[in-house]
């Protein structure tokens, strides 16, 4: 099997375009393909967007949500909103979603919960949500489509 390092390469299988950068490539019926491991690239994503410094959009809630195999109804119940809230922010695709900081918040805790493997590990995450609370409004209206992963961080995620 022939393969590669791509410096650049943008992946979709999370439901959003993420950039990996210095991807290991392998060649399979002449055809490039990352060769990856899918659920700690997965995991880093999550983890990227419960810290992440803007507001989430509707293509990430869903990912979040199809993550950890929730319907529509058990995921709104677990934020305490009606199930056709979830259907209205996934609905905004890679626009933002338009959830309130305190639910936004809650997802975020949410997701940190699942995959933390320690208590301080959860905490540092709390605190980093803290402080991002201030400015929270005002990234609202900025979103890039696409974030970057660096190979070495899918080692770093268990």
């Amino acid at each position: 099997m022939e393969r590669k390092i791509k410096k650049k390469h943008i992946d979709y299988s999370c439901g959003f375009p993420v950039v990996l950068l210095n991807v290991p490539m392998v060649k399979i019926l002449d055809n490039w393909l990352p060769d990856i491991n899918y659920d700690k690239l997965a995991k880093l994503v999550l983890v990227v967007l419960a810290k992440k410094r803007i507001p989430l959009t509707g293509s990430e809630i869903r990912f979040i949500r199809y993550y950890f195999e929730m319907t529509l109804r058990e995921f709104a119940r677990r934020l305490g909103v009606k199930h056709t809230a979830i259907v209205k922010w996934e609905a905004k695709q890679d626009q933002n979603a338009s959830v309130t900081w305190g639910i936004e918040k809650d997802i975020r805790l949410f997701i940190l919960d699942k995959l933390c493997k320690s208590n301080k590990a959860f905490r540092d995450g709390y605190k980093e949500l803290d402080v991002m609370q201030g400015s929270f409004e005002e990234k609202a209206k900025i979103h890039p489509l696409k974030f970057e992963v660096h190979e070495s961080e899918l080692q770093k995620v268990g």
